[in-house]
C-alpha cells in the first residue's frame, strides 16, 4: 500500500513544525540527553551503588542530572513544535488483559510502599526521593513515550513495533548505567526489566491516549524503589513483584504484537494496514 495514498497528511508538514518528526532526530535527541544526564551523574564521583546512600548522593547524582535532561528535552519541544507528543490523535483499545499489567504495576507500588524501610530514611533523603521521582517520570516519559514514540509513529510504521521498539530501547538505555559504575550483570538484567516495564508504562498512555498517565506511574514507582529496600522475607515479596510486572508484560507484548500488527497510528486516526 502507497503510504501516501492510504494517509496523505504523511507528505504535509504540519503547520507546527519547525523539524519533522523522524527516527534519527529523536535519536539525536536520545544522545543529547544521554550526555547531559550521564555526563552531570558521572562527574559527581559516586558509584551507582551508593547513589541513594543519603540525600546529598540523591541529588547529586539523580536530581541535579534530571534537571539538565529535562532542560534539553523541553528545549527540543519548544523549538521542533511536534504534535503527537503528550496525547494521541486517536483512542487505541485495551483489550482485556492489557489491563492486567497496568493493575498489577499499581499494586507493586502500593507494595513498594508498604514493606519499604522507612525508619531509615532521613527526611533529607526522602526530598530528594521525591524530587527524582517526580523528574524521572516527567523526563523519561517525554523522551521514550513522546519524543521517540512519536518519531516512530511515522511512515505507517504499525503500532506493534512502535510499542515493542520504544520499549526496548527505553530498556537497553539502562546500559548506559555502565558508565556510572554499575556491574555488568546487574545492569543486563536491569535492561531486561527495564523493558518490560516499558511495555506497562506505554500501556499506561494507551489507557487514554495521554502520556501524563504514563509520568505519574513511572514516577511513582521509581519513588517507590529507591526507597531504602527491605531485607529478609519483605526483600523475596518485592522481588516477586518485580518478577510477575515483567511476566505480564512479556503477555502482554504478545497479544499486541498480534492485535496491532495491522494498525498504525496517523494524523487522521488509526490506519489499518
Amino acid at each position: 500500500m502507497n503510504a501516501a495514498a492510504a494517509d496523505p497528511t504523511m507528505i504535509e508538514p504540519s503547520p507546527t513544525w519547525r523539524i519533522a518528526p523522524s527516527v534519527p532526530v529523536a535519536a539525536g535527541v536520545f544522545v543529547a540527553y544521554v550526555v547531559v544526564f550521564i555526563g552531570l551523574a558521572f562527574s559527581a564521583g559516586i558509584d551507582y551503588d551508593q547513589w541513594f546512600d543519603s540525600g546529598g548522593n540523591a541529588f547529586r547524582t539523580a536530581v541535579i542530572p534530571l534537571i539538565g535532561g529535562s532542560l534539553v528535552l523541553i528545549a527540543f519541544m519548544l523549538w521542533a513544535r511536534w504534535d503527537w507528543v503528550f496525547k494521541d490523535p486517536a483512542r487505541l483499545p485495551m483489550y482485556g488483559f492489557l489491563w492486567v499489567p497496568v493493575a498489577i504495576f499499581v499494586v507493586g507500588i502500593v507494595v513498594h510502599v508498604a514493606i519499604a524501610d522507612w525508619a531509615n530514611t532521613p527526611s533529607d533523603l526522602l526530598l530528594a526521593i521525591v524530587a527524582a521521582g517526580v523528574l524521572v517520570g516527567f523526563a523519561e516519559e517525554t523522551l521514550f513515550r513522546g519524543i521517540i514514540l512519536r518519531s516512530l509513529r511515522t511512515n505507517l510504521r504499525p503500532e506493534a513495533w512502535v510499542m515493542l521498539i520504544s520499549s526496548v530501547w527505553f530498556g537497553f538505555f539502562h546500559l548506559t548505567n555502565l558508565v556510572v559504575g554499575s556491574p555488568a550483570g546487574g545492569v543486563l538484567f536491569q535492561c531486561i526489566q527495564a523493558s518490560a516495564a516499558g511495555v506497562v508504562l506505554y500501556l499506561f498512555r494507551r489507557v487514554r491516549g495521554l502520556l501524563l498517565l504514563g509520568m505519574i506511574a513511572h514516577g511513582l514507582w521509581d519513588m517507590s524503589v529507591f526507597l531504602p529496600p527491605p531485607s529478609g522475607t519483605l526483600a523475596a515479596v518485592n522481588l516477586g513483584v518485580q518478577t510477575l510486572v515483567f511476566v505480564v508484560a512479556v503477555i502482554a507484548a504478545i497479544i499486541m504484537l498480534r492485535r496491532d500488527r495491522k494498525t498504525a497510528v496517523t494524523r487522521t486516526g488509526l490506519q489499518t494496514l
